[in-house]
């Protein structure tokens, strides 16, 4: 996020007014995995750090580390809930608050996190994520059943065609929850979820998806034969990575793309015990366990025409 200067001077002034030199400490080891003053400033130890020197090189120490979302989020949840029992007003909070509302960051209540605004921009990160950045994300992976004998039977123009129909879809349903795509490989995607009711989100966006790709089915596929997707949902731990080939990697995905392949039934969305807690019991009774494969304890979802 570019950080002006008077939002700069005011996160700095408003540090060394909230907190004294000790917190100020706790707080920069909070936004930074380590954090010495007298290595940060290069002075000798016997030289005392006064707090508004300690100030000015934690603000622009996240301005170049690229952290300081993390430290106006840090302000928030200290000026929110104090620290040990102690509370810690932060003056000029609303107006830093306000700053960095008009770089296109809104605040996010539930995940306590600044994301991009999705009416200014959309990338990958939010915005806002490094590599290696560890949170507790909800995954969504989906892939089209069949898709080499589609291709054999309709041709690789027709196929792409309709591939292309299916990506807008993915990308409507997925990005009108706050997820973001980060994978699209030839038939299957993989999509994270991290704002707000993240699991709720992906399963949400899941059932969007078998919902409008059966009305495409039936009103615009040209195909002559219904698209038929796999798609499942997951959570757990999650280190981000801007690398696709580095995110992909990590159990969790491999987890997630194991489900869909493997014990997905073709026109389902599934999900595993650790999403289900997090469903609203409305949603979560439309949901049936896989027959197939009774021990997993899997849920799965489909399409039905009434009736059937």
């Amino acid at each position: 996020m570019k950080v002006r200067n008077n939002l700069a001077q005011i996160t700095k002034k408003s540090l060394c007014e909230a907190i004294n030199l000790d917190m100020m400490s706790r707080l920069a080891r909070d936004v930074f995995a380590e954090y010495d003053f007298h290595e940060r400033t290069g002075f000798p130890s016997t030289v005392p750090i006064t707090s508004q020197l300690a100030a000015h090189h934690i603000v622009n120490d996240a301005i170049a580390e690229n952290r300081f979302l993390h430290l106006a989020e840090r302000l928030i949840l200290l000026d929110r809930e104090g620290y040990m029992g102690r509370r810690y007003p932060v003056p000029g909070l609303a107006e830093i608050v306000k700053q960095i509302r008009v770089e296109g960051y809104v605040w996010d209540e539930e995940a306590e996190l600044f994301m991009e605004d999705p009416r200014v921009r959309r990338t990958p990160n939010w915005g806002r994520l490094l590599d290696d950045d560890e949170f507790r994300f909800a995954l969504l992976r989906l892939d089209v059943a069949n898709n080499s004998k589609m291709v054999q039977t309709h041709g690789d123009s027709a196929m792409r065609g309709a591939l292309e129909d299916l990506r807008q879809i993915v990308s409507r349903c997925v990005e009108f929850r706050a997820g973001r795509i980060w994978q699209w490989e030839g038939d299957g995607a993989l999509a994270g979820f991290l704002f707000g009711s993240r699991v709720m989100s992906a399963v949400l966006a899941g059932m969007a998806v078998l919902h409008e790709l059966f009305l495409y089915d039936r009103l615009h596929n040209r195909l002559g034969e219904p698209l038929r997707i796999r798609a499942a949902v997951h959570t757990g731990s999650f280190r981000y990575h801007s690398d696709p080939e580095m995110l992909v990697k990590q159990e969790i995905v491999q987890e997630t793309e194991e489900i869909e392949s493997r014990l997905t039934p073709v026109g389902s969305l599934v999900i595993t015990p650790a999403v289900a807690p997090s469903l609203d019991r409305v949603i979560l009774e439309r949901f049936r366990p896989v027959q197939h494969f009774a021990e997993s304890r899997l849920l799965a979802y489909e399409v039905r025409m009434e009736g059937t």
